[in-house]
């Protein structure tokens, strides 16, 4: 999520004014797409916002603005430049400006000179605002710039504001619109004059490329209404400075929800390698219906593999290829006695559970995981992790059959065809001393933290 970014442009633009409006707009542009995976999210019952120690809350959801700029590169900072845009995500009752109506001086401060600093203020200040700030740069002429935002129950509408700055007091934005639930949406957006400034088109009363003259002009009192243009009538050049129709194009989607996950070993460092170093972590996030292992039931030959030699490539390949899963992906390294290692998953509307796969390598077929857990709504989870005998193969705990650092023998053992139940540890029967290769469950902690 962005932060408040003071507004230092290479085009020197410099800050007025104070004060407040209720406008409400008419008219935010022609919407063109709504589409996407993640329709149907509920509100849920957790406090909104981020939760810097916790994670976001349950009714989060997080967006991706894109603002592109239409006008067309003319050279030398034509036609316009647009100055850093203001965002704001809100209530529904707050509104930053309307057609028709007179412009704040907040507002008419972005318009005239792109002081974006009094209507940041006035925005911070308000109970009814989630989150105000300014992007990071100006935009060029057929340029674009991406940010994201986040919402929360009760804040589902978004402002933007920005100033043509190529002119008296054109602007350009949207106000309180609404946020697509699911999927992407478009506007196109036209340029309102605010009413606050006559537009002379002299270079002695405009602060863009063309002039360089923030903080002059002669004052009006009309209300906003749409910008006829560049007309000619002072010193610039219709053709360098002007636009025709839309002059931006603004793009929201949502973004999947994410968490991030991380994964502790809990077995006592008794040597290098021992006591029990774990396989590296294969997770998926997944459709209810979609189960990696269970208690009770014959392990698939992906998770043979996993749990007798560590090796993930069947398992990434069959869950790759389902329709069931949304984040597959292993961790890339083993995770040794006391240490932990951390990654993020996403998720859809009806992929909210979360599986892991891990063998603890010095032995026969002994791994751990987590088999279909919810992934919180808000905040974070914590699970303690048994381990299982998958039941493939004979626990001899001989050097001759296991691949850790204990052993080093990979794709050996006795084949068995027994069903999935919780081992019973190394009980010293083979090569395997239970005080340096043994363990007590939990093996192992998982804590999910919902970031997205």
């Amino acid at each position: 999520m962005k932060r408040i970014v003071p507004i230092l442009t290479a085009l020197a633009l410099i800050g007025i004014g104070a004060g407040c409006s209720q406008d409400e707009l008419m008219d935010p542009g022609a919407e063109v797409d709504d589409s996407g995976p993640f329709a149907g999210d509920d509100d849920a019952l957790m406090s909104p916002g981020w939760d810097p120690e916790h994670g976001v809350g349950a009714t989060t959801r997080t967006y991706e603005i894109t603002l592109e700029n239409l006008t067309l590169d003319t050279g030398d900072g034509g036609s316009q430049v647009f100055s850093p845009p203001i965002t704001a995500v809100h209530r529904s009752s707050l509104h930053v400006w309307q057609a028709g109506r007179k412009a704040s001086p907040e507002v008419a401060g972005v318009a005239e000179d792109a002081a974006n600093g009094p209507l940041l203020d006035q925005l911070h200040s308000s109970g009814r605002v989630l989150s105000a700030f300014a992007a990071d740069g100006v935009i060029p002429p057929g340029a674009s710039a991406t940010w994201e935002v986040a919402t929360a129950a009760g804040f589902r509408r978004l402002s933007l504001v920005f100033m043509l700055v190529n002119t008296n007091d054109a602007f350009s934005g949207v106000d309180g619109i609404h946020l697509p639930i699911a999927g992407e949406r478009s506007w196109y957006l036209k340029a309102w004059d605010a009413g606050s400034e006559k537009n002379t088109e002299l270079a002695e009363h405009i602060p863009g490329p063309c002039c360089g003259s923030p903080g002059a002009g002669p004052d009006t009192h009309d209300r906003i209404r749409r910008h006829p243009g560049i007309q000619g009538t002072g010193d610039l050049d219709p053709a360098k400075w002007g636009w025709d129709g839309p002059v931006a194009k603004l793009t929201v989607r949502r973004l999947a929800p994410a968490w991030d996950v991380q994964v502790e070993n809990l077995t006592p460092a008794t040597v290098e390698g021992g006591s029990q170093v774990f396989s590296p972590p294969l997770f998926a996030t997944h459709h209810r219906a979609l189960r990696l292992f269970q208690k009770g039931q014959h392990a698939s030959p992906e998770l043979e593999a996993i749990a007798e030699d560590g090796m993930n490539g069947p398992m990434l390949e069959r869950l790759s290829d389902s329709r069931l899963t949304y984040t597959v992906g292993d961790t890339g390294a083993p995770l040794a006695p006391g240490s932990t290692q951390s990654f993020e998953v996403s998720g859809g509307f009806a992929f909210r559970r979360l599986s892991m796969v891990f063998m603890l390598v010095n032995t026969n077929d002994a791994f751990s995981g987590l088999e279909g857990a919810r992934l919180p709504l808000g905040g974070r989870s914590t699970h303690y992790l048994r381990t299982y005998d998958a039941g493939t193969e004979e626990n001899t705990e001989l050097e001759a059959h296991i691949p850790g650092p204990c052993c080093g023998t990979p794709g050996a053992g006795n084949p068995t065809h027994e069903r999935i139940r919780h081992h019973d540890g190394i009980l010293g029967g083979g090569d395997l001393d239970p005080d340096v290769w043994g363990w007590e469950d939990p093996v192992a902690t998982v804590t999910i933290t919902r970031t997205r």
